[in-house]
């Protein structure tokens, strides 16, 4: 009797493990770019969208994929890039190209990035993106995402 409750309990242990495990998802999709320049692939948080967006941002610090260009990839002026595994959220995908190689975010003013930009939510041109309009809450998977930088 002892080892069928204790299976009994086991089991139950298990369905409640599988019913209550956090969801991940797919982000996926394909960046278009006219420069040379390395371009960073990011999908943020509000936190890492508005430390990005702070004149001398390091793009070393920042929580991207980061796409070297190539002589083969400046020809293709295309990338894809796939974000896996990522929990349940609101995030915004965001693209940046450093032309200048300075490895840092450039702006013209306080609110004008100065190299190529793109995001997934929202076309921008003029003043940088806001959280409120690139962000997304990811409840499924998202793939085909264009944007051209």
């Amino acid at each position: 009797m002892f080892k069928k409750t204790m299976l009994f309990f086991v089991i139950l242990f298990m369905v409640f493990a599988f019913a209550y495990a956090e969801e991940k998802f797919t982000v996926s999709g394909e960046v278009t770019f006219q420069y040379d320049g390395n371009i960073y692939i990011c999908l943020l948080t509000m936190e890492e969208f508005r430390d990005f967006n702070l004149p001398g941002h390091k793009l070393s610090e920042s929580p991207c994929t980061v796409i070297h260009m190539t002589t083969d990839l400046k020809k293709a002026g295309k990338v894809s890039f796939t974000f896996n595994n990522i929990p349940k959220g609101t995030y915004c995908v965001f693209t940046y190209q450093d032309v200048n190689m300075n490895g840092e975010v450039d702006f013209e003013s306080d609110k004008m990035i100065s190299e190529p930009s793109g995001s997934y939510k929202e076309a921008f041109i003029g003043l940088s993106p806001t959280w409120e309009k690139i962000k997304f809450d990811l409840v499924k998977d998202i793939t085909g995402i264009t944007i051209e930088m």
